[in-house]
Formats: C-alpha cells, structure tokens, sequence
C-alpha cells in the first residue's frame, strides 16, 4: 500500500513540476531609472508592492487590468496582460511570478517592464495608459536560419501584415495565423497590443514591430519583438498558440455501494483498525516525498557553483568598489584564473595589440574560451577609461554588441574579459587580399545592417544615450556565423537626457574615421558616430582602406572620390573586385548614397542612425548628398601629439585643442 501511494506520488509531483515549467517561460525585462529611482522602505516602494497584490487578484477573471496607487511623486501606475489564448491559470501564476521577478531584475527603478512569453507586467511613476510606447524594446530569435528564404520571405510577411491588420482591428487587440511555406513547413504567427490603446496606436505599433523584426532576425525561424505596448512573434518551428477551450467539469464522484446489512443509525467508520493505521502510515510516507520532492522540483534548476577555476558570479561591485556595475550577471575573475587560463599571457596566445593594452585568448578549464584584454602598465587608459568601458559593456545588451562577461581588479593589475569571437575583426577580412574573396555581398550587407543597428541601440533603444567616438573596422569583431558586434568601448561617452552633444580638449580617434567637426573643435555628437559608420560603409563596399592625402595614390580620400563616381553615374568603379560582380545593383547604390550622406560635412545635414537603418532596409526614399569637398586631409593637423588622460573635460575650456590620432592597430584577435 505505502508503495502504491509513494509511485503515485512521485509521479503526481513530477508532473507538477512539469507543468509549472510549462506555464510561463521568462523572456526578457527592460529598467529605466532616468527620471526617478526609488529607496528601500520608500513610500513608492510601499504604494508598489499594495499595487501588485492588487493586480495578482484580477488575474482570475481578466487577462489585461491597469490600475494606478498613491498620489503626486509617490503615485505608481502599472498594468498585466497576458497573451489571450492562454487560460487563466497560466495568466495568475506568470503574473504571480513577474511580481517577484520585476522586482529582482530592476531593483528600485522607477520604471520597468518584464516580458514573457505568456505575459506582461509594467510599472512607471508616470501615466502610461492608453500611451502606445515602443521603448525599452526587447527581441528574441534563434540562430538557425531557415533554408530558402526566398520561399520563406514573402509568406511571412504576408502573415505578418494579415496579423498587424487583424490585432488591430479587433476589441481584444490579438490575432493569430499560420501559413505554409513550402510543401512540410508552416509559419505561426501572433500579434497583441494592449487593449487600452486605440486601432490606429496598435497598428502604428506592431508595424515599427516588423521593421525591427526586418532588421534584426527575419531570416530564423523564429523570432519575437517585445514593446511595452504591442508584441509580434512567428515561429516555422512548431505552433505556439494554446487552445484555451473550456475545461470541461469533472465527472460527478460515483456512489458508494453500500450494502443494506451494514447500514446503521450512526456514521461510524467500518474500516478496521489495521486498515486505518496503514492508510495513515501511507499519506505520511507520501507527505514527506511530497515535500521533498517539490523542494527539488522548485530548487533543481538552480546553477551549481562555478567549478575548475570558473568564479562565482555573485560580487557585482564596480571595479574600485564603488557600486553596482549593472542589472546583468557580471563577473569577477581573479588574477589567478585568467593567468591559468592564458599560460600566464604567454606570447603564443596573444590576439592583438592596442593602444591601451595586449588582448589574449583564454581558455578555462572547462574548455570556455574567452578574449581577456589586459591593460599595459603605459597603457594612456587609465582607471578613468577601465571604469568607462566597464560600466557601459555591463549595462549594454543587444546582438550587435560585444558581450562583457567579468573583469579583474587586483593591484596593478586591470583586465577585462570578453566573449570570444572566432573571426577576429572586420579589417582582417576587408583590408587583407587573400580574405577579402570571404565576404560576399550577402555578408557584407549583413555586416552593415548589424552594424547599424548596434549603433542605433546605442544612440537611441538602450536606457543610456552612448556616443562610441572610436568605430572603425578593427573594433567590429565577427563571431562564427560572421555577425558583426561592435567593440572596444573605452572612449565612449554617456549623454545625460536631453543632451544632443559634447565638447572635449582631449581629441582621441584613428585616422579617416573622425568626424570634422570633432577634430576642430572637439565637439561630439550621435553624428560624430554616424560620420565614421558612413566611412566604414564605403570601405565595405569598395574593400579599400579611407587614406588622407599625402598616403592616398589618389590624392583624394575615400569620400571624395566615391562621390565623383556616384556625381558621374559610375557608382560600380568603386565596388570591391573580389564581388566578381555578384550583388544586387540597387543595393550598392544604395549604401554608397547612404555612405555619401552620412559623411557629410555639416553634422546636421547627416542622417540619424535610426533613419539610416530605413534607409538600409529599402523603406524610404534617400535624399541627395552634397559633395565631401571639405575632407580629414584638408584640416591643419600638428605632429605634436598631446595627452594628459586627466583633462577630458565634456565642457568647452577655451583652450587650444590637442589631439592624438592612432593608426589603425591591432585591437582584437588574430586568428591563429
């Protein structure tokens, strides 16, 4: 008997734990603290947790409840929706669980949302209902692509339009679709806003959805773009859609037979008491497997602690010990680690070398391999640009970015750590004439979008405002598939809201990459960024290398020089030779205008990078540019190179600008 109730128990738990697993699955969470932060004990904090408890109460019966708690500063508005072909249950317990959560990945921030896959939780210390908003933004893909695309393309996007237009159309703002592709394949797809805003907001919404889903991940098979206000997914893989049909009533409890001779006036139990004692010898046994099997199930996917030299990730303290680095998994390495992991930064595992240190391959015990980026004890970045590059990579995420995995802080010693990219950077490709057959225009098209919209996450879709001030082809590595992801963030400089540009006496970039504007007068800006992506475009495009003056055989540099060829109607003279001229002509066109206008000499007249990535993906018409007569070669440059590291300054001091402009160096890995 005990065992009978034991087996019955086990399997009652696991498929509880199988079933919890399976109703909701985190995606994703975005934490904005730029017009308020909270404390601990705080009256806001208070006014939060009572708005949650109220929200979680609505979650039986709605699947979509804003509400607002408090008044003045301390007043918090937020709101739940889940997807509405869930059913309630699923809807209550990943609301139940985003409460806690949205708390532990957006700690005292003043405005966040969490995404799942089955539901929603915002809050702000600001009115957000019936506002269509598309920022913070979040997305989801898988790196499998799928196998023809040319086949694939058009039927998403034909699901995708008949979803925008059916989500928007409806009350409860939700559609859903599949559709084949091919003879086997099928396409899910969804769409939801939330219901408070209006049909036209929603459509508006999910179409910016797309152009994202366009830019980024068109191509897997599958991939979701989350807004605060709408979200969009498809998937080739299997459907996603539940059936949410009524759950029919369990049957009624069948009589007992009862036998006429044993009835009694009374309701005295007939069990025996050897029965009685072995029933409940057996719910006790099954209690205590009960709990510790649901201890297990709730505690088995925590991580085991790190092992073979791998460090913990819990210190999350900024390098000097002077706060949190971020709201992401950071970790701290020790010294030791990454010299086990480096032969001791032996010679033969040296990647590249920079201005500001060496970079190695390392490979832990556990066979991970990383990029560890140590800082020379000459090194011109100093604590100041250790601290920058850290801070910014820890708080940065997005598929076009390097990934700063951990740093090390030990006396002298500062290294920072990196995911490690297998192909190097993109100038061991492009400016090398043995590689440069490797990247075929469908690769180099796909190193620009991704390229763009690194950038364009920097300037305007993450919670900071970033200006790189040093892109160029070195400082974009390429990962096993050859996607691009911006590098090297030690010059970069953070914009405080609503400021529009910096000046600095302290002028630090390469070569044919800085914007005029900054090598003058020192002032930056989003289009000081947008200059160097332009100079890089037309190096893509042509495979040669921008050179001033007096090292240019020329005597013009690249922007001059691809401008009279577009001015001539011979835009084709200056695509690269090792195409062999397979690419699309409208699509060289294309990015050498684009390249032409970022690299105008009026900052104002350069395009945003937002709107070069419509102007990439085909969407809009281009403007005209004006031709580049005022280039880099053109400016009155010393030879004198002055650095003090301790004089950046983002305010204008009236003194004589210096600068130093690196060569195009080693930055980044070698592959061996």
């Amino acid at each position: 008997m005990e065992k009978i109730v034991i087996v019955l128990a086990i399997l009652l738990v696991y498929r509880f734990c199988l079933t919890v697993d399976a109703q909701y699955t985190y995606a994703n969470r975005g934490c904005s603290g730029e017009n308020f932060n909270y404390t601990s004990g705080s009256v806001y904090e208070k006014n939060l947790n009572r708005l949650f408890g109220n929200l979680t109460s609505e979650t039986t019966s709605r699947k979509f409840y804003n509400n607002s708690i408090g008044g003045g500063s301390n007043q918090v508005y937020s709101l739940f929706q889940c997807r509405n072909d869930v059913s309630f249950d699923i809807c209550s317990a990943c609301v139940e669980n985003a409460t806690q959560r949205i708390i532990e990945v957006c700690p005292y921030y003043g405005e966040a949302v969490v995404w799942y896959y089955e539901c929603m939780l915002r809050y702000a210390n600001r009115y957000i209902f019936s506002i269509s908003d598309t920022y913070p933004s979040a997305y989801a893909w898988n790196s499998n692509n799928v196998s023809d695309f040319n086949t694939f393309g058009p039927k998403l996007a034909s699901a995708m339009n008949g979803v925008i237009k059916n989500a928007s159309s409806t009350p409860l703002r939700f559609a859903s679709a599949e559709a084949n592709f091919s003879l086997f394949e099928q396409v899910y797809s969804f769409a939801q806003c939330t219901p408070d805003i209006d049909p036209s907001s929603c459509n508006s919404c999910l179409k910016r959805a797309f152009s994202e889903m366009i830019q980024c991940c068109n191509a897997s098979i599958y991939a979701i773009v989350f807004f605060p206000s709408c979200q969009l997914r498809y998937d080739t893989t299997a459907p996603f859609i539940y059936t949410d049909l009524p759950l029919a009533p369990p049957p009624p409890p069948t009589p007992p037979v009862i036998d006429p001779a044993s009835q009694t006036s009374n309701t005295k139990s007939t069990l025996a008491p050897g029965i009685i004692a072995a029933i409940a010898v057996s719910v006790s046994v099954g209690l205590l497997v009960l709990s510790a099997l649901l201890w297990l199930c709730l505690f088995r996917k925590k991580p085991k602690e790190a092992s073979s030299g791998v460090p913990s990730t819990s210190p999350r303290e900024l390098p000097d010990g002077s706060g949190s680095i971020g709201d992401i998994e950071f970790m701290q390495y020790d010294l030791a680690t990454l010299k086990l992991a480096t032969r001791d930064f032996s010679a033969e595992n040296k990647l590249g070398e920079g201005g500001f240190g060496i970079v190695y391959k390392g490979t832990l015990e556990n066979g991970h391999q990383l990029a560890i980026k140590r800082l020379s004890d000459t090194s011109r970045q100093g604590t100041k640009e250790f601290m920058a590059e850290s801070q910014f990579l820890a708080k940065l995420q997005h598929k076009n970015l390097v990934s700063l995995v951990g740093f090390c802080s030990e006396g002298d010693e500062k290294l920072l750590v990196y995911e490690f990219m297998p192909n190097s950077s993109l100038d061991r490709f492009l400016f090398d004439p043995r590689k440069r057959p490797l990247l075929d225009w469908a690769t180099r098209n796909k190193i620009i979008m991704g390229i763009a919209r690194g950038l364009q996450y920097l300037h305007e879709d993450s919670r900071l405002t970033i200006i790189h001030r040093d892109l160029k082809p070195s400082n974009v590595l390429l990962d096993k598939d050859m996607n691009p992801k911006i590098a090297d963030f030690g010059m970069a400089k953070l914009f405080e809201v609503e400021q529009k540009f910096g000046q600095t006496n302290r002028i630090i970039g390469t070569q044919g990459y800085m914007a005029p504007e900054y090598l003058m007068t020192g002032e930056y800006s989003d289009k000081s960024d947008v200059y160097s992506f332009g100079i890089m475009l037309l190096e893509i495009v042509s495979g040669q290398k921008n050179r001033l003056l007096n090292m240019s055989p020329r005597n013009e540099d690249l922007p001059l020089h691809a401008w009279k060829l577009w001015k001539e109607g011979r835009c084709f003279d200056i695509a690269d030779p090792a195409l062999y001229n397979i690419y699309s002509s409208n699509d060289v066109i294309r990015c050498i205008q684009i390249g032409l206008l970022c690299v105008q000499v009026n900052a104002e007249q350069r395009p945003t990078m937002p709107y070069v990535v419509l102007m990439l993906s085909g969407l809009i018409d281009l403007p005209l540019p004006l031709a580049p007569t005022l280039s880099s070669h053109q400016f009155s440059m010393t030879n004198s190179y002055s650095v003090d590291p301790e004089t950046d300054s983002d305010q204008p001091s009236g003194k004589t600008v210096t600068w130093r402009a690196e060569l195009d160096q080693d930055l980044y890995p070698r592959p061996r």
